[in-house]
């Protein structure tokens, strides 16, 4: 049983390890792009707050599931975005919880802008060892007897160049390697929070008065784990619905469809499914977005944004 135990304790700290390097996936992340970029912040000329919820596994108890909300806006000069972000991610037992501030400068060009970002913010790890169901005959294990909480401070940076037509980012949302410990514990390093980055771009391009169609990828790249390829396609239909599908290189494809409801209001759904042998077990993956767009005059003319 002791070996059990220790065996249990070390694929927990391994999953740890595993969440401390891998950020919150989305699959509506074009849709959603401050919540992986600083510099998206204030790239519309209004102010956007987004929701977005991620139920990972449906079939699987104590699967992946995150929480997300996003805001930005520009300040009158249009020179200088602001935004927040809050994260929660969770999986079983364990859970993150992320606030972060971006600040942003656009510079214009002719036909495009640049805007450089800058974030700072803080992390909370939790583990609750206590709340695991040990064995009868082992009511009480030292390794479980204390919970992992612990805080971390990060700041991240990004660029997006941008226009009404295309746009390309790059990013780094935390770059610290942060080392995750707890003095309550008998050790000194739990796991380590690794730097991400983000690269992103897309296209619109326009068929015909009704239809156009925006390709678009997102590459993920962190240390200690496989490269992240999304390729995405979506059509646009009189700017008002959109359908797309997405594959993603670590054996998932998406369904997406996102609509308009009106001026200040936007609906989108994801459905996420594994290609690997787990597809007839997982139940699939379920993300749904609700993004407000507000703060300008009633009577303004909707511009489209296709991200």
């Amino acid at each position: 049983m002791k070996k059990q135990l220790t065996s249990l304790l070390a694929a927990l700290l391994f999953a740890l390890n595993i969440q401390a390097q891998q950020d919150p996936m989305y699959s509506m992340y074009m849709f959603n792009m401050m919540a992986i970029n600083p510099a998206y912040a204030g790239t519309n000329d209004h102010v956007v707050a987004t929701g977005l919820f991620r139920r990972q596994w449906l079939n699987f108890p104590g699967s992946p599931q995150t929480a997300t909300f996003t805001a930005h806006a520009p300040m009158k000069n249009e020179k200088v975005g602001l935004g927040i972000s809050f994260i929660n991610d969770r999986l079983g037992d364990m859970s993150t919880n992320a606030a972060m501030a971006a600040y942003s400068y656009h510079l214009r060009f002719r036909k495009s802008r640049l805007s450089l970002g800058l974030q700072a913010g803080a992390r909370n790890f939790n583990i609750n060892l206590s709340e695991l169901k040990l064995s009868p005959v082992y009511q009480y294990d030292d390794a479980f007897a204390n919970n992992i909480n612990t805080w971390s401070f990060n700041f991240g940076t990004g660029l997006f160049w941008y226009s009404d037509k295309y746009y390309l980012g790059v990013s780094l949302p935390h770059i610290q390697n942060n080392i995750l410990s707890n003095q309550q514990l008998n050790t000194v390093y739990v796991a380590r929070l690794r730097t991400h980055v983000n690269v992103a771009g897309g296209y619109v391009f326009t068929i015909n008065p009704m239809l156009k169609l925006k390709p678009s990828f997102l590459v993920k790249h962190v240390g200690g784990a496989p490269v992240q390829i999304d390729l995405n396609a979506n059509v646009y239909w009189l700017d008002v619905l959109s359908i797309g599908a997405s594959y993603r290189s670590v054996s998932a494809f998406v369904l997406m469809a996102e609509v308009q409801l009106n001026k200040t209001f936007r609906l989108g759904y994801a459905y996420d499914q594994t290609t690997n042998r787990m597809r007839g077990y997982t139940g699939g993956t379920h993300e749904i977005m609700l993004r407000v767009d507000a703060g300008f005059n009633k009577n303004r003319t909707i511009t489209p944004r296709y991200f």
